[in-house]
């Protein structure tokens, strides 16, 4: 072969395109319990016919079906609206019409494998939310496919939010098949519940969008006469209850918001010899220990403004002691990372030696508001040579480099009308590709907003910016929403990060599992504090991680508000309530920026041609970008 190619996001010449199209066989397995699993195999095909040759494996593993029958109906991801806009109702939909990787993947030979989990789709069960039997399961099901004359014994796994967090839970199990995994935006529980308040916007999109999927466009039958009604009989085996837990989150009482953000429930461990195991967290990110016992090779794949997952997901790949890589990407939740895929599969299921794991551990995007990208490797994040800036707020509403000498105080009146929008990186998966906030600008009249001059140099930030307040309130409860902007020389307003803080979460601690940027808090009803009405607090809020050029003449800006009215459920919800900042003196507030030291010898690296020097994707919309399709 001619013209290789293997770079950052850049991959050819490596292996072949053998097929163009695919042969589906769709039944159930049974499992060890007796509950049966509805799966696809999507075997390769040129021109209509079958290639038997024995081929590796990738699988996929899903609560959003695993196919189905086009209606239109349906509410899908944005992202797979756009896939399916030249298909007609009636057609049968699989990974491959809807996932350009399992097209790309089929059309180099590769297996696909995609099943519906246990209580999902045409599977059976009545809950799907148990994550560690899902595993269970799925490690059942490599060991089937590993037994089949199509198979090379080779399996790694794909999939974006709930199917790359379960590629975790599978990891824990040890299939003996499973020789990497490509967790994807993997899914976290801070998606509805962070900074100790619900992010109801979430819950709410993310129900209108399961319950829309199942009732317009449900799983299809798997093959065979029976197979209707085989389908109606999983259904009917669901539990009704299975979106209870969202519909709590996003209709609470703000004055529960508290109590329900705690995390005790999700850090509790629990014995679970009935699957092989021993006490363990409901959630993946504390059973770390687990999938290092694996030794399975990790891709991770995620964006600045994945949710509220990038900060949670480098913690888990630092805490990994296993063959590792992962992207951070300018990017949203499930948007870009695919060329990177193939990379990857074919080194640890076909032996391709392409170089993959000789580059450096991690990479990441640097980008600026138009969606240019500087692509970077590093040995690990954060970045040794991102020094912590301290700008501190000032009575004029101005971000200073020097600290103001003498003490003042800002009032704000709180107003719960205040929101980023109803696109929000929390919220905007189902309606729109792109994050699209409301006008920075006209927001900020809302909130107090403290900027910065112009910048003298090109900066970059790349880490968890954060924000220390000395605030009291009029309240015996609240919170503080705080938002990182970039007004660039035309005065626009780009957003750049955000942060918020139940008032009652604000302790701060060293977290035992190793977090390691600036803040953490524990989120635990134990180490509740009370908010007493006119009492000074420190309250020091993280804001989710990211990585920024800021151009000279540029400036930053930072807004401080009690509310995300589309988002965020706080506890004043309903009250008037104001809030005191002291500005200046001895407890005064900043805002602390990570950026990167030109002066320190760089860890961080530039990948020249990384995705043929394009970004692979960008977050935001921007005005030159398409408008949806529906």
């Amino acid at each position: 072969m001619t013209n290789k190619r293997s770079l950052l996001g850049v991959y050819e010449g490596y292996t072949d395109e053998v097929a163009n199209g695919y042969e589906r066989e769709s039944r159930y397995l049974e499992m060890q319990d007796g509950c049966r699993i509805a799966i696809d195999v999507l075997h390769p095909a040129l021109d209509g016919r079958r290639i038997d040759a024995p081929s590796p494996t990738v699988l996929h593993c899903t609560p959003y079906r695993r196919s189905f029958i086009l209606t239109g109906e349906g509410t899908s991801a944005a992202r797979y609206q756009q896939e399916l806009r030249a298909m007609e109702p009636g057609e049968l939909v699989t990974q491959y019409e809807e996932r350009p990787i399992a097209r790309d993947l089929i059309h180099h030979g590769y297996r696909f494998v995609s099943l519906d989990l246990r209580g999902t789709g045409a599977s059976f069960g009545e809950l799907y939310n148990d994550s560690w039997l899902a595993g269970h399961d799925i490690a059942e099901v490599i060991d089937w496919i590993c037994a089949q004359d199509w198979s090379t014994g080779r399996v790694g796994m794909v999939g974006i939010s709930y199917e790359g967090m379960i590629q975790f839970f599978t990891a824990a199990h040890q299939p003996e098949g499973l020789k990497c995994i490509a967790p994807q935006y993997p899914g976290l529980p801070q998606c509805y519940v962070d900074g100790g308040l619900a992010i109801s916007s979430f819950a709410r999109v993310w129900e209108q969008l399961h319950k829309g999927l199942s009732e317009h466009e449900p799983s299809a039958p798997v093959d065979g006469s029976d197979g209707e009604t085989l389908q109606r009989d999983a259904m009917d085996s669901h539990s009704p209850d299975g979106y209870r837990w969202v519909e709590v989150f996003s209709d609470m009482d703000p004055r529960d918001v508290t109590r329900m953000s705690s995390y005790d429930g999700i850090m509790r461990r629990k014995p679970r010899p009935d699957i092989g195991l021993g006490e363990v967290a409901s959630g993946w990110f504390d059973s770390t220990d687990l999938i290092n016992e694996s030794g399975v090779p990790t891709y991770l794949v995620t964006g600045w403004w994945d949710l509220t997952f990038p900060g949670y997901l480098i913690d888990a790949f630092n805490r990994l002691d296993v063959p590792k890589k992962l992207i951070v990407g300018p990017w949203n939740h499930g948007q870009g990372g695919d060329p990177e895929l193939l990379r990857w599969f074919d080194y640890w299921l076909r032996d391709v030696d392409n170089g993959v794991m000789d580059d450096p551990q991690v990479h990441y995007g640097a980008s600026e508001p138009s969606g240019a990208t500087l692509w970077k490797s590093a040995p690990r994040l954060p970045l040794p040579e991102a020094r912590s800036r301290s700008h501190w707020l000032s009575a004029n509403g101005a971000l200073s480099l020097s600290r103001p000498a003498s003490e003042a105080h800002l009032t704000y009146e709180v107003n719960h009308d205040v929101s980023l929008g109803t696109l929000s990186r929390h919220s905007y998966y189902s309606q729109d590709l792109y994050i699209n906030t409301v006008d920075l600008n006209a927001r900020a009249e809302g909130c107090l907003s403290f900027t910065s001059d112009p910048l003298t140099e090109d900066t970059e930030i790349t880490g968890w910016p954060s924000v220390q307040l000395e605030v009291s309130t009029s309240s015996d409860r609240g919170a503080v929403v705080v938002t990182l902007e970039q007004i660039t020389e035309d005065g626009s307003a780009a957003y750049l990060s955000e942060g918020f803080l139940n008032f009652a979460h604000r302790l701060v601690g060293d977290d035992p599992g190793g977090h390691e940027g600036p803040v953490w808090h524990s989120w635990s009803k134990a180490d509740l504090a009370a908010v007493n009405p006119g009492e000074p607090m420190d309250v020091q809020v993280e804001m989710y991680p990211v990585s920024a050029i800021v151009r000279a003449g540029d400036r930053i800006r930072l807004t401080v508000a009690a509310a995300d009215a589309d988002n965020l459920v706080v506890p004043t919800q309903g009250d008037e309530a104001t809030l005191t900042v002291t500005i200046g003196g001895e407890r005064t507030s900043r805002l602390i920026l990570p950026t990167v030291n030109q002066s320190v010898i760089p860890t961080a690296k530039v990948v020249e041609g990384g995705f043929d020097g394009e970004s692979g994707g960008f977050a935001f919309r921007r005005p030159v970008d398409a408008p949806m399709l529906r």
